[in-house]
């Protein structure tokens, strides 16, 4: 059940023959459509029973009520077969490739002969995308301030910058070799998102703490300027005096 941990699992199915019921389409069946039920069905769609119960309620004596009655369970044992029949058939219906992939049961069902070239091509683009979530979710570890970015969020960052690019759609997402290709593609621009994306937390985190008044503010800050004054002396000059001009451009003093 990919529901166990979505992040990483993904459940297929053959496209062919496959079942995913625990239950044979007969236990099903008998499960859930039990004799009452096929009863009720009957009557709600069988023309001739719903005259005969149209009759029933008529009646007032006793003996042409009974004689309406064995004219219903006459009927009624005449479509039972049928009815059983239909709903073997409505549980198959419910447990096709078809269905459990419209209720989000598979990712999608694959045929027999295109099963290894496809699973190589998911792979490869699983692991590419996994690396690069990876590094999204290593951004958000700055501070105590943020909270944790989950798998399941980094892959959709990811779809969210793909689909940002010109013609790329909904669709196209699903298309792994298209995806991989974008990857090799945008290399660089998904590395320059990354390094945005941790500035803009590192950004975040330093404003939280010299804005959170009081003592956590006074603490915050010193703290800060003493980490900046401890990084600045393992600098060498050329870099220290880069470094000035940097805060001076920056804080426009």
């Amino acid at each position: 059940d990919a529901s166990i941990n979505e992040s990483v699992m993904e459940m297929y199915a053959s496209a062919e023959n496959a079942k995913g019921g625990v239950l044979e389409a007969n236990g099903a069946a008998s499960v859930k459509y039990r004799l009452k039920d096929i009863l009720s069905t009957m009557h709600r769609l069988d023309d001739k029973l719903k005259s005969l119960d149209a009759e029933l309620q008529e009646r007032v004596c006793e003996s042409e009520r009974q004689e309406v009655m064995d004219a219903i369970k006459e009927r009624e044992q005449a479509l039972l077969p049928v009815y059983e029949q239909i709903s073997v058939q409505f549980c198959e219906l419910h447990d096709t490739p078809g269905r459990m992939k419209a209720v989000g049961v598979i990712e999608r069902a694959v045929e027999w002969k295109e099963a290894r070239s496809y699973f190589y091509w998911r792979l490869r683009r699983k692991l590419a995308e996994f690396d690069v979530r990876k590094q999204i979710i290593e951004t958000a570890q700055v501070g105590r301030g943020h909270a944790a970015i989950t798998p399941v969020a980094a892959s959709k960052m990811i779809k969210s910058w793909f689909l940002e690019t010109h013609g790329a759609t909904e669709a196209l997402w699903e298309d792994d070799k298209a995806v991989l290709s974008w990857m090799a593609q945008k290399q660089e621009d998904l590395e320059t998102k990354i390094v945005q994306l941790t500035k803009a937390n590192v950004t975040q985190e330093v404003f939280e703490v010299m804005t959170a008044g009081g003592n956590t503010a006074k603490i915050g800050t010193a703290g800060i300027v003493e980490g900046i004054s401890q990084a600045v002396s393992t600098m060498s000059a050329e870099e220290q005096a880069a470094f000035k001009e940097f805060l001076k451009a920056t804080l426009q003093l």
